[in-house]
């Protein structure tokens, strides 16, 4: 995880920067709500729409259960995962039926769930705005290094160490 070292505003920055790096390589997440029947609940999701502020918006019918669930327990979670790319994006749900937002984000593809097209009026939106973010980066120089800490460790038989390296990992409060 990253921590404060020589200059902790520039970690902070760079961390930052990778956040919206990597998430931005995402267009699925497994939107994560809690269910009172069952705990938490995950689902694929295609990802709409990233905004400046990092909220991730996704495109939904509003009679579905996730919405039910967001509205009674907005604390929601959208996970990504690639080969070598990892995050977690915790914060708060906010549903919206904005048709002109809705018109800007649609996408033909959508048309499979909506038979209605865009201008179906079971459409809404699930905005999740983030209060918090991890990630993990073993790609490229990061997953080099991080190879080169499994193989020691594994060679060692001592256990591998959290990396403090914010191109590798790093959690943020948004």
């Amino acid at each position: 995880m990253a921590t404060v070292n020589k200059n902790p505003i520039s970690d902070a920055k760079k961390a930052q920067e990778n956040f919206r790096e990597i998430l931005g390589k995402f267009d699925q997440a497994m939107l994560v709500t809690h269910s009172s029947q069952s705990g938490l609940r995950a689902r694929p999701m295609a990802i709409a729409e990233i905004s400046e502020d990092g909220s991730i918006w996704f495109i939904t019918g509003v009679d579905t259960s996730k919405v039910n669930e967001a509205l009674q327990d907005p604390s929601i979670m959208a996970v990504m995962q690639s080969s070598a790319k990892y995050l977690s994006v915790s914060g708060q749900a906010v549903l919206h039926r904005d048709r002109a937002h809705i018109e800007r984000l649609w996408k033909e593809p959508y048309k499979a769930w909506f038979s209605g097209g865009k201008d179906d009026p079971t459409i809404g939106l699930i905005q999740l705005k983030p209060s918090e973010a991890e990630y993990w980066d073993n790609s490229g120089l990061s997953g080099l290094k991080f190879a080169l800490q499994f193989a020691k460790a594994y060679v060692t038989g001592k256990e591998m160490q959290g990396s403090e390296d914010v191109n590798q990992h790093a959690k943020l409060q948004l």
